[in-house]
């Protein structure tokens, strides 16, 4: 799967509702800096993982996409569990019941006690990638 097969799939999934993912994401399960948060703070989006901003439709189609070739393999190094879960819940690669047992053991293994809460990003990145990236692949590829 490339980049302009990942475009073309996604770009018109902006406003399908994906309640797992801001479910997720609202549990704190977001990056807290590199990346896409840090170039969202610079151009002025409201980051904040409460009202899940900013959302993984921006991530993928207007940051991500835009600044690799469309040739380029979109590949298992792309490894940011959010973005992950939410391509496999807006294309329906992964049923949501799958979905939402992943979802429900990641927002219990979280550290309360720090706000946001803390994750084992490494464990849980693998989990959701080991879940849905190939069934993402799949599915984007028989479009």
């Amino acid at each position: 799967m490339n980049i302009r097969q990942v475009k073309e799939f996604f770009e018109d999934k902006k406003d399908v509702p994906c309640p797992l993912t801001e479910r997720l994401i609202k549990a704190g399960y977001q990056q807290t800096g590199g990346g896409y948060i840090d170039i969202a703070k610079r151009r002025g989006l409201t980051v904040d993982y409460t009202k899940a901003e900013p959302t993984q439709y921006w991530h993928l189609i207007e940051e991500y996409i835009p600044s690799v070739s469309e040739d380029k393999v979109f590949s298992k190094s792309i490894v940011c569990g959010e973005l992950i879960f939410w391509m496999a819940e807006v294309s329906g690669a992964v049923s949501e019941g799958e979905l939402g047992e992943l979802l429900e053991r990641i927002v219990a293994d979280g550290d309360r006690g720090s706000v946001p809460p803390k994750y084992d990003r490494l464990k849980w990145n693998r989990e959701i990638q080991n879940l849905c990236f190939n069934a993402i692949s799949k599915t984007v590829e028989c479009k």
